[in-house]
């Protein structure tokens, strides 16, 4: 890109999800999100002036995963201590197959467990309130993270002061641009509904 400033980058990995995030804050109030992981490889762009400028935490734990991996756990340690217990041939042929399944079934479901458990710090659209950057907490370290986020923090409140629109006019902005990412892949029909029934609500 021509003219192109790059301002800061943050370099994110997560080795359960299998993935990579990387941001770029360039030419003061643009960022460049690149994501990566088995799913494939999403890159898009957003103006600062679009987003809230206070962060979200969002810890979120899919309890339905969760108790998957403590039954099958549970399942597993059962044929364990069967199969400790009466040590012949014959119980071992007919019990380790299920074994093996078990304790496959609890690995898969301890990855779906951490993939659904997003620990992330979100900024979020002015308007919408829609996830658009969300940030690994505390990655690569929290040295490095908050530094990252403390200058996007600054320069989103400064891109928002720089607007010279009036709210409804950004307002209209952000449901193109939603629209826009939407089309994209990076967020789906039903966030970029609530996003565009939550900005409509709002008293302008």
């Amino acid at each position: 890109m021509s003219g192109k400033r790059v301002n800061r980058v943050l370099l994110q990995e997560s080795p359960f999800k299998g993935e990579i995030r990387r941001f770029e804050i360039y030419n003061d109030k643009f960022v460049k999100v690149e994501i990566r992981n088995v799913f494939g490889e999403i890159g898009y762009h957003i103006n600062m002036g679009l987003l809230e400028p206070w962060p979200v935490f969002h810890r979120q734990i899919a309890w339905p995963w969760l108790l998957a991996v403590v039954y099958f756990g549970t399942a597993t340690l059962v044929y364990a201590l069967w199969l400790w217990q009466h040590p012949d041939g014959q119980t071992l042929a007919r019990l380790l197959p299920f074994m093996v399944v078990f304790i496959l079934l609890t690995l898969g479901a301890l990855l779906m467990f951490l993939y659904h458990s997003p620990n992330v710090v979100e900024f979020r659209s002015r308007y919408g309130g829609c996830p658009l950057i969300g940030l690994l907490n505390n990655k690569p370290d929290k040295t490095e993270f908050r530094h990252f986020r403390d200058e996007l923090k600054t320069r989103v409140l400064a891109a928002s002061q720089a607007i010279t629109f009036d709210k409804r006019q950004m307002r209209s902005i952000e449901l193109q641009e939603l629209r826009r990412l939407c089309e994209q892949g990076v967020i789906d029909e039903l966030a970029l509904r609530k996003a565009r029934d939550r900005a409509l609500r709002l008293q302008i």
